[in-house]
């Protein structure tokens, strides 16, 4: 600790260079955070995803009616199958945007992990135009039970030719981390019933829940197949896949974080390696002056350490702080409800962090340590 201010000196003797090194060293590791956080939120929603579930949607696209729903319920295996769909829009301004997932009461069998109670969804049962808006949601349009909320959704236009839909706030419920944005839940009868007679009896798409997690996958394949001459083709997904980022963009995303995280590591230590070295070819003499004075060689290449560790460390918390506050700041500018992910900084990202800034650091100073100690003092203080 006593080095401390020799070390500081060395690394403020070239402002410039330090400071730009330490922005560098942030900005890299900024983005190692915020492609580290989406890995362990990537990894969260496939932990948590069940393996007796499943989503059944059209093939080609568009509504499906709501009579395949009670066919498909009747199949051997299927527990209960619920309906749900969404109404995009808006507050106020476009800018504002919102989305309210519209749930029959079967959702409530179907996922019953959410953390809803019976009595708060019987409440949008009770009340057509009732909704359940998350924690976080309420806190960011300022609701609370009882407010009326009109939102505008020019896509989902009304039997009475408006695009206006006003809901109630029934309750204000728990978040979830699969909703990283929170959530709003409607009334899917409400939805149905106001809707474009072309459109009424129909749905975005089925939650199916099966009774053996072990036969989701066979029955997935007779749904496809039961039904693929009808008129309306259905797909489904288990909800282990639909939750596998990778699967469902044909890449693996989270390989391709990896390497953007490593990608901004080597720049690091590309950075540091090299204004290092050169610190030290300037300060050559020094550093053999230091051991005339008694510095063993050990205690040079420590402070040489020193200089590599202060802006890799330092750098690392500010860019991973950088990115909590970014990855706190994202869900304001996404519309809630749909399950979009943001990234998770959990423990394991500030551990791999440290773990990274330290490896950098010590590769940084391996070389320039091992010049000095294999230097001749005598052509050093020569300038040789």
């Amino acid at each position: 600790m006593k080095y401390l201010p020799l070390v500081w000196a060395s690394i403020m003797r070239k402002p410039t260079r330090a400071v730009l090194t330490l922005l560098s060293v942030m900005l890299a590791f900024t983005l190692f955070g915020l492609t580290i956080g989406m890995n362990a939120t990537f990894a969260k929603f496939q932990e948590d995803a069940r393996e007796d579930r499943m989503f059944v949607f059209a093939r080609f696209g568009g509504l499906v009616p709501i009579a395949l729903g009670r066919q498909i319920e009747s199949m051997p295996g299927v527990e209960v199958v619920a309906s749900s769909s969404f109404v995009p829009g808006y507050i106020h301004e476009p800018k504002n945007r919102v989305f309210v997932q519209m749930m029959d009461e079967k959702v409530a069998k179907v996922n019953p992990e959410y953390p809803i109670t019976p009595a708060q969804w019987q409440l949008i049962r009770n009340n057509r135009q009732g909704m359940l808006v998350s924690k976080s949601q309420a806190d960011r349009w300022h609701l609370k039970a009882g407010d009326t909320l009109t939102i505008a959704s020019p896509s989902a236009k009304k039997l009475d030719g408006s695009t206006s839909w006003t809901f109630k706030v029934a309750a204000v419920t728990p978040d979830m981390s699969i909703f990283g944005q929170g959530y709003m839940f409607g009334n899917y009868d409400y939805m149905d019933k106001a809707r474009l007679l072309s459109d009424q009896g129909k749905t975005g798409q089925f939650r199916v829940k099966v009774r053996d997690a072990s036969k989701t996958v066979e029955i997935s394949q007779q749904i496809e197949s039961r039904f693929a001459n009808s008129s309306t083709p259905l797909q489904s997904l288990t909800e282990k896949v639909a939750f596998d980022v990778s699967t469902n963009t044909g890449m693996d995303i989270a390989a391709v974080d990896r390497d953007v995280a490593l990608a901004g590591m080597f720049m690091v230590l590309f950075l540091t390696a090299n204004g290092l070295a050169q610190a030290v070819r300037e300060r050559f003499a020094e550093f053999a002056t230091l051991k005339t004075i008694g510095f063993s060689d050990n205690g040079v290449i420590a402070l040489v350490f020193a200089e590599a560790a202060i802006p890799c460390v330092l750098g690392a918390a500010l860019g991973i702080g950088l990115a909590a506050i970014v990855s706190n700041v994202i869900p304001r500018f996404l519309p809630p409800g749909q399950g979009l992910p943001i990234p998770t900084m959990s423990v394991m990202v500030f551990v791999w962090a440290a773990l990274s800034a330290a490896l950098v650091a010590f590769i940084s100073a391996a070389l320039p340590a091992l010049r000095l100690k294999q230097m001749d003092i005598a052509t050093a203080l020569s300038g040789r």
